[in-house]
């Protein structure tokens, strides 16, 4: 049992020590290797060939000899890779795979030929170490290890610092000794002594060595008595090594790093000795490595344990769910009760963190082979293709690791195969021969998203239409009818293929499907995203783990539905009176009239078939909920809460109901149904182009249209006050109750995703109403777009509104404070939350002035929203700047015309004329041509960041993020000045009264 046991253990790193060697190996052929490379190979095959050679399994160390010997001719600089010994040795390395897997018939596998290979290309090198060669079978110890009696000191030393033992042992002359000694530690000191003086008698030998193992071990590995065997610690050693020189030996096969790398000691040795030690305790890892992982770092685990503990901790946590609603209304009866529900509510949500985190795993585990499959590909196409990858760090359930294999390895061949196009295509095109696939990983939103991106052909609608018609997929009428989105979904249907013949890689219909399939059991979502002539990507959006998910609960006619948060957008409420200027019907489709755009929204009771009885002057709640690209609105009746679920399996009867993902059971001892966006989206018939959202053919009509509305939360103190900060500036809303808070010195803190959250309370830095309230519930804002997050402390969520907001004219002048607006009849103060924090945390938020340049410069701010014009003037004019204002393309042309400025700063959407033609009419004025323009809006997505580029913007920040936006101006001023240009419009006077006008105009507007 216990061979077992170390037979599994052999196996488990001897595999990460094979796949770090491809993986390095690769890394030297395409040039991104270096002297670490080398002797990380170099170690992998070394220890591949001790832990082996303690089972003697004879073939394995063979193999991983020769091409250790390899690597140590390329380490010396006697040998350079080439692709004829790459392929050899990934060959011999995969030879090595099969033995490892299936050790108990390693030795009846034929290893001849890969032996013959890695020999010949030793013998071509005319290497000084050669199979046969008996010179270096009769090489002195200190012709083998250049400089042994200056090292042995600094080995003794380091081994000892590793927690190495240091023992000293003699014995007889068994042929092979040496060997033997080498796999399992390092060799300090070495020598021969004759057991008597007649010239017959045997030799014997003393070997003082440096290993993990312990002394009984060694006893064993080698098969002497363990009364030969003496410990000695750093001081003896050293004193043993100066008692004799080294004398001549056949040391056949005795390596030099031996003596110039501790760290090539038999890594395998330490878990070996601890299971030996501790037989009856589990050594596993969740997260295995290709280094060197230390005893005391790492444990390894048998995953059904570690699949029964997440079990349990799930259970634990809808345990906790339970408890909370049971005893709720005890809270205030019961003495000390409260403090001891928030202890265990906050012990199982970290024990299930922690659990969580056990079965997370690196996507390294999966991307380590790409290189290899790209190379062997690219060989067997004939095409030139280099592999980038980007977020081996990213990690998932292990679970979902192990699921992604498959569909990624179906991606990266489409790519290579359907792709990229052959070296004289690309030269045709005008393209690098070269072509390049990406494996992209990234957080998005609380999901992970996996990006195939080649720079190839792209997809060709046209063949597509062909293809699909020769298929006898789609009627013609039907096809005739399909956007790009509708025709790009015909790649994932059973059977279709574009390839014009069968091959090897390609062509038999079998590939998106099945990859699409498996994405969807794993709750994910696939994307194909469409560059003709330029490429295509293929985009994955995989939940980060399996078990349990931040769900919202809702209400549709007394049933209770999750929705998973990671989905969730925003939330908007409709009063009866607003529904028709905010609801609409276009195109025979409800949707939901937000910011400017159309968004598809649909009922959830009417797609899922429940009898509805709304009346119209009911309240109406919508969320935009997002699924991969795809965005639309739900409406519901209620909104209830967030909470944890455990997911669990649909039942059987269930399983083809494509609204549903999973089902859970809630707090109060309630099933709920999970819901699944992309089934509910399928189902209610949506149909999204490559925009998803339809801008609404009235907006361009009246200015009012065109303005830019503020999605806003209002919210209150302690004080009678209410305030609003604009939501694209917050993160999240955490409710959290008043025992949470902690006090440190004179600051508030609170726990949040393990670290400590300063909280701040507004009364305490701006002149409003402040009264003592014993509200046991509150909640922190948690805002983005800021270095060091600060939360705010508020006590009643009021509304969320969308509107224009239309400053006061007799503003409040207090820092801290935008100003003022009266919204949902009442007045409101706007919150500016870089001066607050300035206020609370000078040492983190220092002067904005550090943004300005030199020299006093004027800026153009091009701006129609009142909102965003004041903040982003406020912003500006902090860090020192001169600001002038206009609020259209049209009046900014006019003022450039007569106005020296040294940088415009414009939105894109505008009455008039938009950011867009402002920039192209700029870029073609001759005088203005050389003027920096930076667009500031609210439109993030690529299309139109790429467009701002295209039409001559210099930059493209995001609205309301202060340090970006104002870093952007800084830099564009510096690059301007760098490249020698004066303000482009200089050959105007300043005139105080042109600046005047402008001023005043921008007051009279705003």
């Amino acid at each position: 049992m216990q061979t077992n046991e170390l037979l599994k253990e052999f196996r488990e790193e001897t595999l990460e020590h094979i796949s770090a060697v491809e993986s390095e190996l690769l890394k030297l052929e395409n040039g991104t290797g270096d002297t670490d490379t080398i002797h990380e190979i170099f170690r992998a095959l070394h220890s591949i060939k001790g832990a082996a050679g303690f089972f003697s399994l004879q073939n394995i160390v063979e193999l991983s000899h020769a091409m250790e010997t390899i690597f140590d001719q390329v380490k010396n600089g006697s040998l350079i890779i080439t692709d004829e010994i790459t392929t050899n040795i990934l060959s011999a390395n995969d030879c090595l795979n099969k033995m490892v897997q299936d050790t108990a018939n390693s030795t009846n596998m034929d290893i001849s030929d890969h032996l013959s290979k890695l020999t010949e290309v030793i013998e071509c090198q005319q290497l000084g170490l050669s199979k046969n060669s008996t010179s270096s079978d009769e090489m002195s110890f200190n012709e083998t290890t250049p400089s042994a009696s200056m090292d042995y000191q600094f080995m003794l030393t380091d081994a000892v610092s590793h927690g190495h033992n240091i023992f000293k042992f003699s014995c007889q002359t068994p042929r092979g000794m040496v060997e033997n000694v080498a796999t399992i530690g390092q060799i300090v000191h070495h020598y021969y002594f004759k057991t008597d003086t007649t010239p017959s008698s045997d030799s014997g030998q003393v070997f003082v060595i440096t290993t993990v193992l312990e002394k009984d071990l060694v006893a064993a590995a080698l098969d002497i008595p363990v009364r030969n065997i003496e410990e000695l610690d750093v001081k003896t050693a050293r004193e043993e090594c100066t008692k004799k020189s080294p004398s001549p030996s056949p040391l056949a096969l005795f390596d030099k790093e031996h003596t110039e790398d501790t760290q090539n000691t038999f890594n395998y040795g330490k878990s070996l000795a601890n299971v030996s030690r501790n037989a009856n305790q589990a050594i596993i890892t969740s997260k295995p490595s290709s280094k060197t992982l230390h005893n005391s770092e790492v444990v390894r685990v048998n995953i059904n344990l570690l699949n029964d503990l997440l079990n349990l901790a799930s259970e634990m946590v809808l345990g906790r769910n339970r408890l909370l609603r049971v005893v709720e209304t005890h809270r205030k009866d019961i003495p000390g009760l409260n403090g001891v529900l928030q202890n265990v509510d906050r012990i199982t949500t970290e024990l299930q963190e922690k659990v969580m985190q056990t079965r997370m795993q690196p996507l390294a585990k999966v991307f380590h082979k790409f290189p290899r499959l790209t190379r062997e590909l690219s060989k067997q196409t004939g095409k030139n293709i280099e592999l980038k990858i980007e977020g081996n760090d990213v990690e998932l359930d292990k679970t979902i690791v192990e699921s992604l294999g498959d569909p990624l390895t179906h991606l990266v061949r489409n790519s290579i195969d359907h792709g990229i196009e052959t070296p004289e295509q690309r030269e045709q095109l005008g393209k690098l021969k070269t072509g390049t696939i990406s494996l992209k990983a990234y957080h998005e939103g609380g999901h992970v998203i996996i990006d195939v991106i080649d720079n190839g052909s792209g997809i060709d609608l046209e063949k597509l239409k062909t293809k699909a018609q020769e298929n006898s997929l789609v009627d013609t009428s039907e096809l005739a009818l399909m956007g790009e989105r509708e025709l790009l979904d015909l790649l994932f249907r059973t059977g279709f293929s574009t390839a014009d013949q069968v091959t090897d890689l390609s062509g038999r219909g079998v590939g998106l499907d099945v990859v699409k399939n498996n994405i969807d059991k794993l709750g994910g979502v696939m994307e194909i995203l469409n560059n003709p002539g330029q490429g295509a990507t293929f985009r994955l959006t995989l939940p980060i783990t399996l078990a349990i998910v931040h769900s919202l609960l809702i209400e549709v006619e007394g049933l209770k539905f999750a929705l998973p948060q990671v989905n969730l957008q925003e939330m908007v409420r409709i009063k009866p009176e607003e529904s028709v200027g905010k609801l609409q019907v276009f195109q025979d489709s409800l949707v939901l009239r937000l910011r400017g755009k159309l968004v598809p929204t649909v009922r959830l009771s009417d797609v899922l078939g429940i009898a509805e009885n709304n009346t119209s002057t009911q309240l109406i709640r919508v969320l935009v909920v997002k699924s991969g690209s795809k965005r639309f609105g739900l409406i519901v009746d209620r909104i209830l809460d967030d909470e944890e679920i455990l997911v669990k399996n649909l039942p059987r009867h269930l399983k083809d109901c494509p609204c549903y993902s999973g089902i859970t059971v809630l707090g109060d001892g309630k099933i709920a149904m999970i819901l699944d966006l992309e089934g509910i989206a399928a189902k209610a018939g949506f149909k999204f182009s490559e925009k998803q959202e339809i801008v609404s053919s009235h907006s361009l009509v009246t200015e009012d249209h065109l303005n830019e509305k503020q999605n806003l939360l209002l919210f209150k103190c302690s004080g009678p006050e209410t305030f609003c900060i604009d939501l694209s500036m917050v993160a999240r809303v955490e409710k959290i109750t008043a025992e949470q808070i902690e006090t440190i010195g004179d600051k508030e803190f609170i726990q949040f995703r393990e670290t400590a959250l300063r909280v701040i309370r507004l009364e305490n830095y701006l002149s409003v109403g402040k009264t003592e309230s014993n509200s046991n519930k509150l909640f922190v804002i948690i805002p983005k777009l800021v270095k060091h997050p600060i939360g705010i402390l508020i006590e009643q969520m009021v509304d969320t509104v969308e509107t224009n907001i239309s400053f006061n004219p007799h503003d409040l002048k207090e820092k801290g404070l935008l100003g003022s607006a009266v919204l949902g009849n009442r007045i409101t103060l706007i919150i500016n939350m870089y001066e607050l924090f300035e206020l609370a945390d000078p040492e983190h938020y220092v002067s904005p002035k550090e943004y300005a340049t030199d020299k006093k410069n004027t800026i153009l701010l091009v701006e129609d929203t009142p909102f965003f014009a004041k903040t982003e003037k406020n912003y500006l004019e902090s860090a020192g700047y001169q600001v002038l204002s206009a609020a259209n393309g049209r009046e900014a042309l006019d003022l450039l015309q007569h106005t020296k400025v040294d940088l415009v700063v414009s939105d894109i959407v505008m009455p008039v004329m938009n950011g867009f033609e402002l920039v192209k009419r700029i870029r073609s004025d001759n005088k203005l041509a050389k003027l920096p323009v930076i667009a500031v809006t609210t439109r993030n997505d690529q299309r139109s960041m790429e467009e701002g580029i295209e039409a001559g913007f210099d930059y493209y920040e995001i609205k309301l993020s202060k340090d970006r936006f104002l870093s952007k101006v800084r830099l564009a001023l510096e690059e301007n000045k760098a490249a020698g240009n004066s303000s482009a419009n200089d050959g105007f006077e300043l005139e105080e009264s042109i600046c005047q006008t402008g001023r005043e105009y921008y007051e009279k507007k705003f």
